[in-house]
């Protein structure tokens, strides 16, 4: 198919039709292109047996059910999420899928999110590394991806209509960055716009987001596509470059285009660039195919999904060595809760459920490894919706747990509760039933271990601090079973970190506050301030920090070394660490960099994430991490000149376990080249003229003509002048020079002069 060929012999209503979904997961499929077939991930590919309906709450097709996105991102490990990807092209290509509708990017802002669970982070570096990696596994495999929500789609309420209102800085450090990283790194063939709108804008029709950021400043020039049901006006949504609306044909909407086209309302060449893109699609789609495999091999896929749930499982507690669960020194265990044997592989309905190949029960795979040197008893223990029944099963349960070894409660989030798409959640606690079980079995149980399944942080003051093991499942996709089972019984060391804060309260959430929103709007006033970047500049302790998981091993980081202690902003610096595995076990540890400015103009975190990875050591092995940084790990988004700035002066680099575990550090100094001299104006604080360069020498020279009481030396004076407006100045320690001299006018000389100087400085820089 040639693209140019095929536009050129296309009519007017046939170019429309493309812009149009062909069905529920279908587009083009006009004359003699061919459809492309379209179904949701991202934990599996959710086709509907039926592709006529949607499929968000049955009938699909089996296939395998993967770890939630969550728990995918806390793997922190790239490389197992490249193998994810070309795991869910395998079997695309075998469902005959040309495009999987993931994965979905959108920041944590909130434990009370009802898609958390299908997004990987509250970090947009985290978020999008661990996306590119899932983007080039599957389209290097032939199948394409779309990268979801753009954007600021952070919560279920009022989901088609809210307003999502950020200011500028904040929504590009953190509610952009993740699809920024995405797009340069992956170019995924497909990008989703989100149903909410953004700062008034309904998010397919935003020209900021759609053509100026994302056309323009990230070049990206593949096909944008609206979420199911969220177009209003299509006519405004093709003038800001949405190419695709679904799902289609919607025949009344097709003929309202053509007609609008025709009228000259928009010109027909807009219409031509989207066809343009969709005919690319269409070609991607076509060379995809070759690249299938001759078969799909769902049991090698089920081992894939247990890896990423044996890697994407955090070790929140492990005191006096509960676990591992050891042969020869354990010779019993009960095992408490209704997750060990009906296990919660997911969120609840929507576009990530997903029908399992086959389903791993963390029970029966316990009773395989232990076989017949650990007896293992079995007890629900309690019941979350019949709290007649729990006294009698914590009875029964508390007599057993007294004669075992050791007692392991799986606990978590019951289905009833909803972790879905379309609801946010209402609580962030273990149903009481739960809790009372805990609280019960621990007094008389010192070597008890809680194994949590649940979609987001849950909070658990209440009885967290008497559980001496505490292990995040999360909802473990249908191998779970398998990974948990191999993960209690030492067979695999955890080397999860958790890729989102758990809060001590939920009121802790820096967005509390304004969560979930009123009158059409919610107001992001937290800022930049998301996730432990709140926590950390608050100085509140969080249940289990960012970053943190622990291991059956123990990990000593031993040195770090940079190749350079200054660099100009357009030079790289590398940071290079050494680890050791010093405990008698192999195991992954996950090296993380986090870059902190000691001083700034604007307001900054106390420390960012930029850089991570992780190390597999043997006992006792040590191995160099080198890491590399470049101007955007050192920058702000400076609205004035909007632009990535750096700021000339010292920057901590903190390596360590966590973000509340730094365990090495050093400094850099680091020289803006950029000229940022922005035009003074008769508002300019005196700050802001000593900030400039030009401007200090100006002002300064200007203050000792004007008076002999400033003194620029004198901090106090420097203090007190700072916060002032040179007219301000000028009329209290002026009256006097003001009898001779038109303060405006000199004013105006000196403003003149300053901006003059500057736009030269700054010509001549762009021009060298």
């Amino acid at each position: 198919m040639n693209i140019n060929e095929s536009l050129s012999t296309l009519t007017l209503e046939e170019k429309i039709s493309l812009l149009f979904g062909k069905g529920m997961w279908e587009i083009a499929g006009v004359s003699d292109i061919p459809d492309v077939m379209m179904v949701d991930g991202p934990h599996g590919v959710r086709k509907p047996l039926d592709i006529n309906t949607t499929g968000v709450f049955e009938g699909n097709n089996p296939a395998t059910a993967f770890p939630i996105l969550g728990a995918l991102a806390s793997t922190w490990n790239p490389e197992l999420a490249h193998e994810v990807g070309e795991t869910l092209a395998n079997e695309c290509h075998h469902y005959d899928v040309h495009v999987l509708l993931a994965p979905g990017v959108n920041i944590k802002r909130t434990p009370l999110g009802g898609r958390n669970f299908e997004y990987l982070s509250e970090d947009p570096i985290l978020a999008g590394e661990i996306a590119s990696a899932y983007i080039n596994g599957l389209q290097e495999n032939g199948i394409g991806t779309s990268l979801k929500h753009y954007a600021a789609n952070n919560s279920e309420f009022e989901r088609m209509t809210i307003s999502s209102e950020v200011d500028e800085r904040t929504l590009r450090e953190i509610y952009l960055t993740a699809f920024e990283i995405a797009i340069k790194k992956s170019n995924p063939w497909l990008v989703m716009t989100s149903y909410n709108l953004v700062n008034g804008y309904r998010s397919e029709e935003n020209p900021h987001l759609m053509n100026q950021i994302l056309r323009n400043e990230w070049n990206y020039n593949g096909v944008t596509i609206s979420d199911w049901g969220a177009v209003t006006n299509r006519l405004k949504a093709l003038q800001a470059t949405l190419d695709i609306e679904m799902p289609g044909p919607s025949l009344s909407r097709q003929k309202q285009l053509v007609e609008q086209i025709r009228n000259g309302e928009v010109d027909e060449a807009v219409v031509d660039a989207s066809v343009k893109r969709i005919l690319e699609l269409v070609m991607k789609a076509i060379k995809g195919k070759k690249l299938a495999k001759d078969a799909c091999d769902f049991d090698q896929h089920h081992l894939v999904a247990k890896q990423v749930a044996v890697e994407g499982t955090v070790l929140l507690k492990n005191e006096n060595a509960v676990l591992p669960i050891r042969k020869g020194k354990t010779k019993s265990i009960l095992v408490l809760g209704k997750h060990a044997i009906d296990p919660r592989i997911g969120g609840k309905g929507g576009s990530a459920m997903v029908t399992p190949y086959r389903l791993d029960i963390p029970l029966e795979k316990m009773k395989e490894i232990a076989g017949d040197d650990i007896t293992i008893h079995y007890l629900d223990g309690y019941d979350d919706f019949d709290p007649s029944k729990n006294k009698m099963n914590q009875q029964e349960a508390i007599a057993l747990a007294k004669q075992v070894d050791k007692v392991i409660i799986f606990a978590g989030i019951p289905e009833e509760l909803e972790e879905a798409e379309g609801f946010d959640k209402e609580v962030t606690e273990l149903p009481q039933s739960q809790i009372d079980l805990i609280l019960a079995i621990v007094q008389e149980q010192a070597n008890t271990a809680v194994v949590l399944s649940n979609g987001s942080p849950l909070t658990m003051t209440s009885w967290v601090d008497q559980v001496p093991a505490l292990v995040e499942g999360w909802f473990a996709g249908q191998a779970g079973g398998s990974a948990i089972a191999d993960i209690l019984f030492g067979l695999a060391n955890p080397s999860g970190k958790l890729s989102e804060t758990f809060p001590e309260h939920i009121s802790h959430n820096p967005a509390h506050l304004t969560y979930p929103g009123e009158n059409g709007k919610v107001h992001y006033r937290e800022g930049i301030f998301v996730g432990y970047r709140y926590y950390d500049k608050k100085n509140i302790k969080p249940l289990f920090p960012f970053g943190h998981g622990l291991s059956y091993t123990e990990f000593t980081y031993e040195s770090i070394q940079v190749n350079k202690e200054a660099i100009n902003d357009t030079e790289t610096v590398e940071v290079t660490v050494m680890i050791r595995n010093n405990g008698l076990m192999a195991g992954k540890e996950v090296v993380q960099l986090y870059v902190s400015d000691q001083g700034s103009r604007v307001i900054r975190p106390l420390k960012e994430l930029k850089k991570f990875e992780k190390v597999d050591l043997q006992p006792g092995e040590a191995k160099q991490i080198t890491f590399k940084l470049a101007k955007r790990d050192f920058s702000y988004y400076d609205v004035g000149s909007q632009g990535w700035h750096v700021e000339t002066g010292l920057f901590n680099l903190l390596v360590g376990s966590s973000v509340a575990d730094i365990r090495l550090s050093t400094t850099i100094h680091v020289t803006s080249t950029e000229v940022r001299n922005p035009m003074l104006t008769r508002k300019s604080l005196t700050k802001e003229w000593l900030q400039d360069e030009n401007g200090k020498k100006i002002i300064v020279n200007f203050f000792d003509q004007l008076s002999d009481e400033l003194n620029m030396e004198d901090p106090y004076t420097l203090s007190f002048l700072k916060e002032c407006p040179i007219p301000a100045v000028i009329s209290l320690f002026g009256q006097k020079w003001m009898d001779e001299n038109d303060a405006d006018a000199v004013l105006d000389q000196l403003l003149a002069q300053v901006n003059q100087v500057n736009e030269t400085a700054k010509g001549g820089l762009l021009n060298g």
